[in-house]
């Protein structure tokens, strides 16, 4: 059949928009409800309609091929992790295949699951997952005892079960006793497949193995014989070139020697006796002597020369000696389960099948641990971890006949919680260390790392790496606890610093740059703080600052701060308030010296002028002299000389020497100031 392979998944470096798994309400696309009734519609009368968007075709059909390339290129798809999920666990039915790696760095494996409902990770739990045997074992992975991933086929037994025979042989031929091989046997009947050494003739059609033995069809006569050693060429068997199995018969060491006769009287009989001839006595003197050697005199004699004995029969093996089966026991243990990963603080039962199965009851199981720190396992196999202890236990399980089975498990302190911050968006080629939280404290279980789409970005060991822009869900789950928590992340092109200032840009890239390069940028231009302002206030050219709204309330002694200020309003402008005049008008305030000031009020609607000043403005309390008028080169005709500012230097000028009053005289001498004159009118 013609079919597409997908070398690169559709749209892998297009522009793509995310797609969402749940229904929307604004009916936009997503993979629930797809492209809804709003896209059917026309954009030019119904405001509810939606185009298709690019970006989001793109994302759909990135998502298909990418998902079909993974069948075209390995066969099974990869493992569903939390993050691929929405941050849920998936839910695997018993036979599926999937790939699996616990970190980048690893290979793939593939894994098949062995139970319904199964939300462990492949490769952490034996009784979940298993690796998937897919192929045909080789030679030499037929014979490998801790192959678990290959099929072993009858071409492939056949040669592993001859060469396990074969190993057989060479481990139990030492052990076993060889066909001709010789035994003594103390009844009168030889046992199943052996023959009694009395010379008899076998046939050697039907006991090839003992021809080898014994070419010439006859088993050796050893009836009422003494085995003797082979001499094999030793000088200690004065027939030392005898054959093996010859016979040799009873024989005893020659003794012989001399001896001269003279009892004198005293032979006793018991080993040598005079039979005839001789005399008797000290004295006797001369004549021969008969003597006799009888050895039954002193000991057991008989026919022949024998050692003490019992009556044995020799026997033959022969081809069709069959050996004696022993007394059945068991012969294995099998601990369920096998392997497992536990909690620590928790409990696992384990139990123990004693084989062959007509065994198990007669032959408790006994338990025990390698690392009572890490635990205890009770009579019945219920194995308690000790709370906070992390390590490998090794749980044993014996017979009373000294056959032992064992399992290891991995014991760690499992995760309750993970809680991860938000994260920010990160640019392709940059990290991000994610801001995790473990709990509790001491966990030492393994944490897992995925990201649903590692062609947009990558995680592991807590750092994420931007890969393509894009969308992902990244997820920590605890290995064998499932706890698990997920995060967006968002992955921004990379932003391409530009070396050069562009000219149509008219220096916005110094803009954008913010306030730190512009001030940088004016100085390199020896454009001082003013380039920056659109109009300068007093303050910027160091001129008296104008106020722009009225004084108040306010004391004049208390307005001490430079600059040009004015009273709008004649009512606040009291003389009680310090103001010269009371009307409104306009106040200088300027500075004489370092701690002196200066104040001059102008009156809206005449052209006095009034001064005063201040010494110390830092002085409390503060200190002003009385206001001075200068009224310019007039006097005010309303006044009639009462404004004239020195009144005796004015008479002098004047050339009058007295002033004369038509008020009545003082009372006394004290009244009468220098200069005035009193009369008295008088009455008519």
């Amino acid at each position: 059949m013609d079919q597409k392979f997908f070398r690169v998944p559709f749209a892998q470096s297009g522009d793509r928009q995310t797609v969402p798994d749940a229904l929307q309400s604004s009916g936009v696309v997503s993979f629930p409800s797809g492209w809804g009734g709003d896209y059917a519609k026309d954009p030019t009368v119904d405001a509810n309609a939606k185009p298709v968007e690019r970006e989001a075709m793109n994302a759909i059909l990135y998502a298909i091929t990418n998902a079909v390339r993974q069948y075209q290129v390995f066969g099974f798809p990869e493992y569903i992790t939390p993050a691929d999920n929405n941050g849920s666990v998936f839910a695997y039915s018993s036979g599926a295949v999937v790939r699996y790696r616990q970190s980048a760095a690893l290979a793939f494996k593939s894994y098949v699951s062995v139970d319904d409902n199964n939300t462990s990770v492949p490769g952490t739990d034996e009784t979940k997952w298993q690796e998937f045997i897919y192929r045909e074992s080789s030679t030499d992975e037929a014979a490998d005892p801790t192959n678990e991933t290959t099929q072993i086929t009858p071409r492939r037994l056949h040669p592993v079960i001859d060469a396990a025979i074969e190993q057989f042989q060479l481990i139990i031929n030492p052990q076993l006793v060889p066909v001709g091989f010789g035994g003594i046997w103390f009844t009168d009947t030889p046992p199943d497949g052996w023959l009694e050494a009395n010379g008899q003739a076998f046939d050697i059609e039907k006991y090839p193995k003992l021809a080898q033995k014994f070419p010439s069809g006859r088993v050796p006569d050893a009836r009422g014989r003494f085995a003797r050693g082979w001499s094999h060429g030793s000088a200690t068997d004065p027939d030392s070139e005898r054959e093996i199995c010859s016979t040799q018969e009873d024989a005893m060491q020659e003794i012989k020697g001399e001896f001269v006769i003279d009892d004198w009287g005293w032979a006793d009989g018991k080993l040598f006796k005079i039979v005839r001839g001789g005399s008797s006595g000290w004295d006797s003197q001369g004549g021969g002597l008969v003597v006799e050697f009888n050895s039954s005199n002193v000991a057991r004699t008989s026919i022949e020369t024998r050692p003490k004995n019992i009556a044995v029969m020799y026997i033959i093996k022969t081809d069709l000696a069959e050996t004696e089966p022993s007394i059945p026991t068991p012969t294995a243990i099998v601990i369920t389960p096998r392997s497992s990963n536990i909690n620590a603080g928790s409990s696992l039962q384990f139990l123990a099948s004693v084989l062959p199965v007509e065994f198990h009851d007669n032959y408790p199981v006994d338990w025990a641990v390698s690392d009572a720190s890490l635990g205890n396992i009770s009579s019945s196999g219920n194995y308690t971890a000790s709370a906070g202890m992390t390590g490998v236990q090794t749980i044993i399980a014996s017979i009373s006949t000294g056959l032992t089975a064992l399992v290891t498990i991995n014991q760690y302190v499992y995760l309750t919680n993970i809680s991860v911050a938000n994260i920010p968006n990160i640019s392709v080629g940059d990290n991000y260390n994610l801001a995790i939280t473990f709990s509790p404290a001491g966990y030492t279980e393994p944490v897992d790392y995925a990201s649903s789409d590692a062609q947009i970005a990558s995680i592991g060991a807590g750092m994420i790496t931007g890969v393509s822009p894009g969308t992902v869900t990244i997820s920590a789950t605890g290995r064998y606890s499932g706890v698990t928590v997920s995060r967006q992340v968002t992955v921004t092109p990379k932003v391409i610093v530009e070396k050069y200032l562009q000219i149509n840009e008219r220096l916005s890239e110094i803009a954008a740059a913010g306030a730190a390069a512009q001030a940088a940028a004016r100085n390199n231009l020896g454009l001082g703080g003013l380039a920056t302002k659109d109009g300068l206030t007093a303050a910027d050219v160091s001129a008296v600052p104008q106020a722009s709204a009225s004084l108040g309330t306010e004391n004049l002694n208390t307005v001490i701060s430079l600059g040009r200020k004015f009273q709008a309003l004649t009512s606040n402008a009291t003389l009680a308030r310090n103001y010269p005049v009371a009307l409104a008008g306009m106040l200088d305030v300027i500075k004489t010296t370092d701690a002196g000031i200066r104040q001059t009020f102008y009156p809206y609607n005449t052209t006095d002028v009034y001064h005063r000043y201040c010494v110390d403005v830092g002085a409390n309390p503060i200190v002003f002299s009385a206001w001075g008028k200068s009224g310019g080169d007039f006097l005010e005709k309303p006044q009639n000389l009462a404004d004239v500012p020195n009144k005796p230097t004015a008479r002098e000028n004047l050339g009058v020497g007295y002033t004369i009053s038509t008020a009545a005289p003082p009372t006394s001498a004290s009244g009468y100031a220098q200069g005035h004159i009193w009369y008295q009118v008088g009455e008519s």
